[in-house]
């Protein structure tokens, strides 16, 4: 076995994505991130000025909110986003936002090739849709460092550690890089 000093943490790298074979997920950024306590609270500024970077280019976004929260006031995806009606809210029951078959049915209408994930938490939503998206339906998947977290650390860097292990090819089809340093063409 070989002995390892801590997890792998990608160097972020920039990235230029075809704005017509690319898609956004925001996975659980509900009405929850208006508290401040809540760690997704952190991602609102950094998000909301992506997603209108993201809405220039014609990028569809496509958000997701768990299914305890549908037809409650928390089942909203949270102001700062600035979500169009146009824009869909899916609410799969389960960590993995592919389940259901409604997410993959989008992005196949699109013509998605290159998947971009943010949201929160990287630990659980994050991990288990990026991992989906790149070893099951074989998406380019792109994850800005700065548009995930948990709520520690060690959860986050972890779980980032974890997409660059996975077997099967599917690490290879990981990226990472910065919410800034993400361009479309």
């Amino acid at each position: 076995m070989t002995e390892t000093t801590g997890p792998n943490r990608p160097e972020p790298k920039p990235v230029s994505l075809d704005a017509a074979k690319t898609a956004v997920v925001v996975l659980d950024l509900n009405a929850r991130c208006h508290d401040p306590e809540e760690v997704c609270s952190k991602l609102m500024e950094p998000l909301g000025g992506f997603l209108e970077r993201v809405r220039q280019a014609s990028v569809p976004v496509v958000f997701t909110v768990s299914l305890q929260f549908k037809g409650t006031p928390m089942g909203e995806v949270a102001a700062p986003l600035g979500r169009r009606d146009t824009e869909p809210v899916l609410h799969p029951d389960a960590f993995d936002k592919f389940a259901g078959g409604e997410l993959q049915a989008i992005l196949s209408r699109a013509g998605t090739e290159n998947l971009v994930v943010t949201g929160s938490l990287t630990n659980v939503a994050v991990l288990y849709t990026a991992t989906a998206a790149a070893r099951v339906h074989r998406y380019n998947v792109v994850v800005p460092l700065d548009g995930v977290n948990a709520k520690s650390s060690y959860e986050h860097e972890y779980a980032i550690h974890q997409l660059t292990v996975i077997p099967a090819g599917a690490a290879d089809r990981m990226q990472f890089t910065r919410l800034g340093m993400i361009e479309f063409r």
